[in-house]
């Protein structure tokens, strides 16, 4: 019999590494958590759901308050004493009743101002609310708070039409100077909304006054928003005033749906000929929703992209890689527009975390009880993500949350074509025309990860507030004892000061090559 003489505290500690790689490799086994569960579970960001994901990147990082709508648009009418005599005028009784049929034909909560509250009318039809306007008993004091009204407006996220002369009472007394709804105004505007006011003018005991129907409108118009019903109702007023940091409209003119802005050759013999970027149908033009941005899903990489840019280069064509986006800058009602410029970034480190971190959220792990009463995946849950993305509890790790991560910058990619905006801006301020040059310096060496996604935005640089507009006159007025008004004047300058836009992004092109 063969003696073993290996020392005992030797064959111990073999013994000890031997179960420690048993345990191990038991370890790896079962539920436990994977160091790279997206990896295990063949997750792909750049898939074919790529563009739904960018479309939902891109509503993330910079989102459309009109996207997210909650609870009812609403109507609140203004039911103080001195504003009857406005609502008795034929004219802008008629502009009432045709913007109650346009706004009642869908579900809308209805509130009255007076008395110093706010009160929900439970109406039913446009012939009962007219029936109510109409009605001079209605119209008892002149406590109607038009602050709390505002206020009550921005807190929410829906559209909203509010018909009121803005005379605000508090504590018995008139504001008449100080900027009451700055506050509210510009928290509004800063949510990427907008205030339209058209202004009716009326005489009340001789005096010259206004009406404002207030349009507060939540996002981007895209065709359904109120403005968009609302505008052509009231347009016969004289006086229209946008409180908007995008009082800019953009639209495409680009030759089909599918086709984008891209620069194709006209030379060739078919469809694909001309195609030489090779663009996908996966391409997304979010303008339709109301989204500023475009993603280009292209079949050629960025060395090809170089080659095709230098051989059309010499015949004076592809310039520019993107065309055929304009802007109408003739609504300088709040802002004067100053530069554009076009900044380009490598997002995806952040795109890849985003697409990672709303994949994790479909991936829920499946929960059990154990001995002790404690929480813990089933036994049976084999989901290498839910297993590494989530806390026993079913918690999501904060590792998963997605947080924004500022992109890379890259130059010498794409510039601005300033003779192309400038030209256009001359000849007519209502299409004045985007292009997104090549840089004079472009190299594929300037794109360090060509695999990647590229983004590449339009950004407005500077924006003056237009104080000398001659229509903020209109937000004034001479009261019963002849004392100014200035108070929504002052709010509404003040608003124009504090939110300015500066370095704001405009519009977004995505670009993925090789696909």
């Amino acid at each position: 019999m063969k003696t073993d003489k290996t020392p005992g505290f030797v064959r111990i500690a073999s013994a000890f590494w031997l179960l420690m790689v048993v345990i191990g490799c038991q370890g790896n086994q079962g539920n436990q958590p994977s160091e790279t569960p997206f990896e295990d579970a063949k997750f792909n960001a750049y898939d074919q759901e790529l563009g739904t994901r960018i479309e939902a990147y891109h509503n993330t990082i910079a989102p459309n308050s009109a996207n997210s709508k909650s609870g009812d648009p609403a109507l609140y009418i203004d039911f103080s004493s001195g504003i009857n005599k406005a609502f008795s005028d034929p004219a802008i009784k008629g502009m009432m009743t045709n913007c109650f049929n346009t706004v009642l034909a869908e579900k809308f909560e209805v509130y009255k101002l007076g008395a110093n509250t706010i009160t929900p009318l439970n109406i039913s039809n446009t012939t009962e609310l007219g029936q109510q306007v109409s009605d001079p008993a209605q119209y008892a004091d002149i406590w109607a708070p038009i602050q709390l009204a505002v206020e009550k407006i921005v807190e929410g996220n829906n559209d909203a039409l509010l018909i009121t002369d803005f005379e605000e009472w508090q504590k018995n007394v008139e504001v008449t100077n100080t900027a009451f709804l700055k506050i509210p105004f510009s928290k509004w505007l800063k949510k990427g909304n907008a205030i339209h006011f058209f202004i009716a003018d009326y005489k009340e005991a001789g005096l010259d006054k206004h009406l404002y129907f207030t349009v507060f409108n939540c996002g981007h118009p895209n065709g359904s928003n109120m403005i968009s019903k609302l505008e052509s109702q009231l347009a016969p007023l004289t006086t229209r005033f946008d409180l908007s940091v995008q009082s800019y409209q953009l639209h495409t003119g680009y030759p089909g749906e599918k086709s984008g802005g891209i620069f194709y050759d006209p030379t060739g013999k078919s469809d694909a000929a001309k195609n030489i970027l090779d663009l996908k149908e996966s391409y997304v033009n979010g303008m339709k929703d109301g989204n500023h941005f475009e993603y280009y899903p292209l079949g050629v990489d960025w060395k090809t992209i170089a080659e095709l840019h230098t051989t059309y280069a010499a015949q004076g064509q592809f310039n520019d890689f993107f065309r055929k986006l304009y802007i109408d800058l003739s609504n300088d009602d709040s802002y004067t527009s100053g530069d554009f410029e076009v900044k380009v970034a490598d997002v995806s480190t952040d795109f890849e975390n985003f697409s990672k971190s709303a994949e994790a959220k479909k991936h829920r792990p499946k929960l059990a009880k154990g001995s002790d009463g404690e929480d813990k995946f089933a036994d049976d849950e084999t989901d290498p993500i839910a297993l590494s993305c989530y806390y026993n509890d079913g918690k999501l790790k904060e590792q998963w949350v997605y947080k924004a991560q500022a992109a890379l910058p890259l130059n010498e990619v794409f510039m601005l074509n300033k003779s192309l905006l400038e030209n256009t801006r001359k000849s007519d301020s209502r299409k004045v025309e985007f292009g997104v040059a090549f840089d004079p310096g472009f190299n594929v060496k300037n794109i360090p990860n060509p695999d990647g996604l590229l983004k590449a935005d339009i950004v407005l640089l500077t924006a003056t507030p237009n104080l000398a507009n001659p229509k903020l006159s209109k937000f004034q007025w001479l009261n019963a004892k002849q004392v100014p008004n200035t108070a929504l004047y002052e709010s509404i300058k003040n608003t124009l000061q504090e939110v300015k836009p500066a370095n704001k992004v405009i519009y977004s092109y995505y670009i993925k090559t090789q696909q």
